[in-house]
């Protein structure tokens, strides 16, 4: 196995007009690893996936995937290099079923359509009694199901989730968090999961990152994340500390 990370960020910045969205965040994540991103709202961590997906071009530092620099490249470029993410709103074509959203998806990870993969993530997303359904007309937790499916249509070495647990009940939190680490072991994906469910996030990825105002201010295992008094006074005491 290579000792090359799946992703580095090195010195990543991203300023809107006067504001510093991020300031210099570094991280690496080895292949294979589950990261979980935390921070309070406005901290920065959509803006760093959208930075390390395509979405926004950063205003300075690098973006590698996989050892091939990406910053300025598109999101289908991303997608190419194996990114694959999903939004706090899932990005579904509500009017196509589910299993023609997969079928699209996959479309952007192959040149040629893989029927056989299509079928497997909709089983392994546990979604294969809803295919024939329309999109649009799932409950929430069941979108989240479809994005994941969607995404892992695309092959993707690298799979980032962005709050995937947002609207849902804590049942359907468990279930998503068991899932995702099901679907890592599955496919061999490296996955970094930003989430608001902090007790849910800490218990099931191997190492934490922490951002408060832009800046990373703790990176490390769960249980050392959660004693850190930066990270304590972040959150004011609350979730963390459960």
């Amino acid at each position: 196995m290579s000792s090359m990370p799946m992703l580095s960020v090195q010195q990543l910045c991203m300023r809107f007009g006067g504001l510093k969205a991020l300031s210099n965040v570094t991280m690496d994540v080895r292949r294979g690893e589950f990261v979980g991103i935390i921070g309070p709202n406005g901290a920065g961590k959509t803006t760093l996936f959208h930075a390390i997906s395509g979405i926004l071009v950063p205003t300075s530092g690098t973006v590698r995937v996989d050892g091939k620099e990406m910053q300025g490249k598109a999101p289908h470029a991303f997608c190419r290099a194996g990114v694959a993410r999903t939004f706090q709103t899932p990005r579904i074509f509500g009017d196509m079923t589910v299993r023609d959203n997969v079928r699209f998806a996959n479309t952007f990870g192959s040149p040629e359509k893989d029927a056989s993969l299509v079928a497997q993530v909709i089983e392994e997303t546990q979604i294969t009694g809803l295919a024939a359904e329309r999109a649009g007309d799932l409950p929430p937790a069941r979108q989240r199901q479809l994005e994941i499916a969607m995404a892992l249509a695309t092959t993707p070495r690298l799979l980032l989730l962005d709050e995937v647990a947002a609207g849902l009940t804590e049942t359907e939190v468990e279930d998503v968090a068991r899932l995702i680490a099901a679907l890592r072991d599955r496919y061999g994906l490296t996955v970094v999961w930003i989430e608001h469910a902090v007790g849910t996030l800490m218990r099931t990825v191997d190492r934490v990152v922490v951002l408060n105002f832009g800046e990373l201010v703790a990176d490390g295992p769960p249980s050392q994340v959660a004693a850190d008094p930066r990270v304590i006074n972040a959150y004011l005491g609350d979730e963390v500390m459960e």
